[in-house]
């Protein structure tokens, strides 16, 4: 029962907040617990969401993608160019996944096998597939996309959005990776101790080469849901969004220095903060605020689990020689 709760602890505190949360949205507007909005809001929310999952196990390995948005823009515009020329939205759909899976292995390839650092790797191609996206899309973008290529963003089952179904869908996908396959065990221990499992025969390379492609798959499909959810696409898709991605991870409960973190911690961390946006759009509260709080969200995940760590550094005392 002790380990158990030491391994959940983070997700309890996760749940408390989220209840404190929609305690405080329900006082802010009386609408904000109605259900048809909450449903149409959460639609918006999945592309983020969607590469918070992605980035999870690159994290877990102790690397950074911050150039998922930018993959995101790069796959939008091309499925919508796509659905421009007339191609079957299957066809479509593939051509812009091997474009975002190829862009994957880029980063992958230049981390784990150059053995450049993440952070500049993905931030350099960040700038390039930007770049692309708008090189495809053009000044003006594409608009008026319908039909099947607008069927995963804008359509419903029931009374529930198909968006938050592929998002259910994908966050059950990588639980599944992440706990119950090999490959997810490798992840979590090349985060905690790289030279041994590498001593252990298992190649590091490969792991780090496919938790990219995970996360620029992921990436793609963010895009698909983005261009049938707003039926357009442009270069500019998703810019700005990539502190969001990061706050979900890092507030999920994943360790930055890799080698920790679990799926239901992200998963939570998606609903946290989602609630936060909602309670805060109803409320009128202007966008660079929400940037604000978002900011500090982000820098309160990353301090509280390093609290330990950060009073190491500061009791620690100078060696004498």
């Amino acid at each position: 029962m002790k380990s158990f709760i030491r391994r959940y602890q983070w997700q309890e505190v996760l749940i408390g907040l989220l209840v404190i949360a929609v305690f405080i949205g329900t006082q802010l507007s009386p609408y904000f617990l109605n259900y048809l909005n909450l449903a149409n809001s959460s639609v918006t929310f999945v592309p983020t969401a969607l590469m918070g999952l992605g980035l999870f196990p690159i994290v877990v390995l102790g690397e950074i993608d911050i150039s998922l948005t930018s993959t995101l823009a790069v796959s939008a515009v091309l499925y919508a160019r796509c659905w421009e020329a007339g191609m079957p939205v299957v066809e479509g759909a593939l051509i812009s996944l091997a474009v975002a899976v190829v862009m994957g292995v880029v980063n992958g390839v230049l981390v784990a096998v150059a053995k450049l650092p993440s952070m500049a790797v993905t931030l350099g191609t960040m700038g390039a597939y930007r770049g692309a996206a708008y090189l495809i899309a053009g000044d003006a973008g594409i608009n008026g996309i319908e039909g099947g290529y607008a069927s995963l963003g804008s359509t419903w089952v029931g009374y529930i959005p198909v968006p938050v179904l592929v998002f259910a869908i994908v966050a059950f996908v990588i639980w599944v990776i992440m706990a119950k396959t090999n490959y997810g065990q490798y992840c979590y221990a090349i985060g905690n101790q790289a030279p041994a499992v590498k001593s252990a025969g298992i190649s590091i390379t490969f792991v780090k080469i496919v938790a990219y492609v995970l996360g620029a798959v992921t990436a793609w499909l963010a895009g698909v849901v983005w261009a049938g959810q707003y039926a357009s696409a442009r270069g500019d898709n998703a810019d700005g969004t990539i502190m969001l991605v990061l706050t979900i991870v890092v507030l999920g409960g994943v360790s930055i220095f890799g080698g920790s973190g679990l799926t239901s911690g992200v998963v939570l961390a998606v609903a946290l903060l989602f609630v936060v946006q909602s309670a805060m759009s109803l409320a009128n509260v202007p966008g660079t605020t929400q940037t604000l709080i978002s900011g500090l969200i982000l820098l309160i995940a990353i301090v509280l689990p390093n609290l330990s760590r950060l009073k190491e550094l500061i009791v620690k005392k100078p060696t004498t020689k």
